[in-house]
């Protein structure tokens, strides 16, 4: 039986700092947990409403609404993405949104981070124009790999997905950083890294990026690749395109740390956690707060029954209970 879904009262999370796009504010479209993969490193759950259908889970006008207040409050980010726990495209209004942020906040980059099955259509491409970067994933070198790593809904294949990242391409120059999830035993095998090298040459990203578990994953079982592995990894790619490999979340800028008073830390705290698992030292550089108190503070939250913690690969790891 699946779980409700949890019910979302704000779409903008953050600001909050992001391992690969400095100070990101997050923009979130869809109700937990709606996607068209159930993949098993996915730090936000199982997915609980498998689709690929579009429409508007979210009022848009709303969305713009809170995208405007907190811009005005901090002007000063590096991006505003589109990412959250589920899969941003799937929202129709999604292009009325990046418009209004280009018009309206043109210093403001946009980012959309996908996992790329929907960006095969027209419409969607003609949506996603004015971004300023899109980072989709390919996790798979073929079809068995997809289905055991990205377990996606009825009519999803590899091979559609592979087709709509060359299609979206080839019809829209926004830059594209591709990622590929290392799931050791599943997809770095040397055939499996010749024939990533092959799918790399014919969609032609700007980039790729290796990334591995950071946060606990929906399954138990997988692995985390050494520093070192990833790097051989990375280096299968010279001759084809730039490899890097993800780090870890940055400390936030000076200029927007701030002090949160005790009393506000809860909802400062859970709309943080409602987008992402976190430890404490990740809590403590997004909110720009002193690490300690911050740490003693989550231990009474779990214990008031607001949070639940669990250890993953950096340590305990944080969600909200609801």
């Amino acid at each position: 039986m699946q779980n409700s879904p949890i019910v979302k009262t704000k779409a903008v999370f953050g600001p909050i700092p992001s391992r690969r796009l400095g100070l990101s504010l997050g923009i979130d479209l869809l109700p937990f947990k709606t996607c068209p993969l159930d993949c098993v490193y996915c730090e936000c759950g199982a997915t609980t409403n498998l689709t690929a259908v579009r429409k508007e889970y979210y009022p848009t006008e709303s969305v713009i609404a809170e995208i405007d207040a907190k811009l005005a409050e901090h002007p000063k980010i590096d991006y505003l993405t589109f990412s959250g726990v589920g899969e941003p495209t799937l929202h129709a209004g999604i292009g009325k949104i990046i418009g209004h942020v280009k018009s309206k906040w043109p210093g403001i980059k946009v980012c959309v981070i996908t996992n790329a099955v929907l960006l095969g259509d027209p419409l969607l491409q003609e949506e996603l124009r004015r971004a300023d970067l899109i980072m989709p994933s390919l996790d798979a070198s073929n079809e068995a790999e997809f289905a055991t790593i990205n377990r996606p809904a009825d009519g999803v294949s590899f091979s559609g997905l592979v087709e709509a990242l060359r299609s979206f391409r080839k019809a829209c120059r926004v830059t594209m950083w591709l990622e590929i999830f290392i799931v050791p035993g599943v997809n770095d095998s040397p055939e499996s890294m010749a024939r990533f090298r092959t799918l790399v040459q014919s969609i032609g990203p700007d980039k790729i990026q290796l990334n591995s578990l950071d946060r606990p994953g929906v399954a138990g079982w997988i692995g985390i690749p050494t520093r070192e592995r990833l790097e051989e990894l990375a280096a299968q790619f010279d001759g084809t395109v730039p490899a890097e490999i993800i780090s870890r979340v940055r400390a936030a800028p000076d200029e927007v740390k701030r002090k949160i008073d005790i009393e506000t830390y809860n909802s400062h705290i859970l709309a943080t956690l409602r987008s992402r698992p976190c430890t404490a030292p990740d809590l403590a550089a997004a909110l720009a707060c002193d690490r300690d108190q911050i740490s003693a503070h989550l231990r009474r939250m779990e214990k008031a029954g607001l949070l639940i913690s669990e250890e993953g690969p950096r340590g305990t790891f944080y969600r909200p209970a609801e």
